[in-house]
């Protein structure tokens, strides 16, 4: 089948085996906040074992979860979703496979705006589909558009995956192209998965528009993921969802029952009081965020050769570095993320992993001290080149 290991793992284990021997690695590979998951989540999560919650949960997940993630939409888009419009999993991740499973057939097309999140492709090709990338203009920020989308459709298309704010660009699409791209799929009786994990990290008066917003008219087309792990630290807690048409969420949850049947019913405690407790901490990461992003994109870009864009979102940089190919065994992202790891101590994941071998993806969720640290080895090995 060609699936490969994801390669934001397969980084952050090379980096992990350096740092075991003692090494002193800068780690911008892996997408994985460095802040803990909020108190208050944390101590929901210990009450759920101390009281015994610690059994089989309704395999899609339990209602007051799915009830409150339903709740959080109908009030911030004026929706009208109930439970049968949610299913909770392992991870948003898991929620993306179990709808992909249940939506495509063997020969079908999958448009997937390119640069794009590693696994969108292995899991279209895992159900059977054929994934076809519609590159986005990095001279307007890589934002996907309707144009784009349209220039790659055949008769064979699917359904059309979106990523806003994008991993690994940052790219948030704009409200009147996702309108359109909605209008087009339904009119085309195609599907649209929009996965908004990193829906709260936006700058720069950049403004994230979830595809639910369309929800009530086009029920049957338009289906939302998204996971706790980033919005509220909460990566290895394993817990997703998705939200789309009751049949469809009757159809993932199928699925759900035999693979790994309920989320974790400690961790579904756990989200139930991040989705209804307060954002404090969700607002200081944001803060961090922000900060970094400031101090590092002219950074970079003081760097002879790296050419960085601002991102709109998320917590990651996508410069170009085809400027050093060439150079000292250079030749791609990979050998470029390589000599980086060897020379620098500096972990970064290589572009060719998301369909651009001209870039580099660099993650910015770890301190600014560190970041400092990252972009002075960096600096410095580049001007031995």
């Amino acid at each position: 089948m060609g699936i490969e290991i994801s390669p934001t793992l397969a980084v952050m284990n090379r980096a992990q085996d350096l740092m075991a021997q003692g090494v002193d690695v800068v780690d911008f590979g892996p997408g994985e906040p460095d802040f803990p998951t909020p108190p208050s989540v944390a101590e929901a999560g210990k009450r759920a074992i101390d009281r015994g919650f610690t059994k089989y949960t309704n395999a899609s997940g339990m209602k007051p979860l799915r009830d409150a993630i339903a709740e959080r939409y109908n009030h911030r888009y004026g929706t009208k979703l109930t439970t049968d419009h949610v299913i909770a999993g392992t991870g948003g991740k898991q929620e993306l496979f179990n709808i992909i499973l249940a939506l495509v057939d063997q020969g079908d097309e999958v448009i997937i705006p390119s640069p794009y999140w590693v696994s969108f492709p292995d899991q279209v090709q895992f159900a059977g589909g054929t994934p076809v990338f519609a590159p986005s203009d990095p001279s307007r920020q890589f934002r996907p558009r309707l144009a784009e989308i349209e220039a790659v459709a055949t008769e064979r298309t699917r359904g059309v995956i979106l990523n806003s704010p994008c991993n690994p660009t940052g790219a948030v699409i704009a409200e009147s192209e996702l309108a359109a791209i909605v209008e087009w799929c339904s009119a085309r009786d195609l599907f649209l998965i929009f996965d908004e994990t990193y829906e709260f990290f936006v700058y720069d008066g950049a403004r994230h528009v979830s595809a639910i917003k369309w929800f009530e008219g086009h029920p049957e087309t338009i289906i939302v993921v998204n996971s706790m792990s980033k919005t509220f630290a909460m990566t290895g807690w394993r817990l997703g969802f998705a939200v789309a048409h009751p049949e469809l969420i009757g159809a993932a949850g199928k699925i759900q029952s035999h693979s790994t049947s309920n989320p974790s019913s400690i961790s579904q405690a756990a989200a139930l009081e991040a989705l209804r407790g307060d954002e404090s901490e969700v607002r200081r990461m944001f803060e961090a965020y922000r900060e970094r992003r400031a101090w590092l994109v002219p950074a970079l870009n003081r760097i002879k050769g790296f050419c960085c864009l601002d991102p709109d979102g998320a917590f990651y940089l996508f410069p170009e570095v085809k400027a050093f190919f060439g150079k000292a065994g250079i030749v791609d992202s990979q050998s470029f993320a390589d000599f980086l790891l060897d020379r620098a101590r500096v972990a970064v994941v290589p572009g060719i992993a998301f369909g651009s071998d001209d870039h580099v993806r660099i993650s910015y969720a770890t301190s600014l001290e560190r970041i400092k640290e990252g972009v002075k080895r960096i600096d410095a090995a580049l001007r031995k080149l």
